[in-house]
This record gives structure tokens, C-alpha cells and sequence, in this order.
């Protein structure tokens, strides 16, 4: 199991997931491009890129669970 999404890489989500102000659906598949805790808005912002290239910014006041990770299914099959 992933312990950390990973920068570039694109994932389709196993179940319906909302991530701060984010909400992804079951099947969506985005590319990761960023995240981490951000001081100067005192939370946690995490960066994708959906299929039609649109950047989805999301905030949270918690980091990423494992149980949140494990919604995120690599597409690559390497």
C-alpha cells in the first residue's frame, strides 16, 4: 500500500473521497502534483490535475489520512 501520494504520478479513485474543500468521485482519475503543510495558511494544501487538465487546489486542516491515501490507486501498471 502507497504511504504517500507521489508527484506526476496519476491515480483513480476506489471510493467517493473529499479532501478539505475537495470532493472526488469514484472512478475519477487525477494526476498528483503537489502537497504538503503550508505555514502561511496554517493547513495542509494538496494539488491535482484532473483528466481535463483543469488544477484542483485542495485545503485541509488535517494532513492526509492512510485510510484517504488508500482511496488513491496508481493507474501505472509498472
Amino acid at each position: 500500500m502507497t504511504l504517500s501520494l507521489i508527484s506526476g504520478v496519476s491515480y483513480r479513485l476506489a471510493n467517493d473521497t473529499k479532501i478539505g474543500n475537495c470532493m472526488f468521485s469514484k472512478g475519477e482519475v487525477v494526476t498528483y502534483s503537489s502537497g504538503g503543510y503550508s505555514p502561511y495558511d496554517d493547513c495542509y494544501i494538496y494539488h491535482f490535475i484532473n483528466a481535463l487538465g483543469e488544477k484542483r487546489m485542495c485545503a485541509s486542516q488535517t494532513e492526509l489520512t492512510a485510510v484517504e491515501i488508500g482511496n488513491f490507486e496508481s493507474t501505472s501498471q509498472g
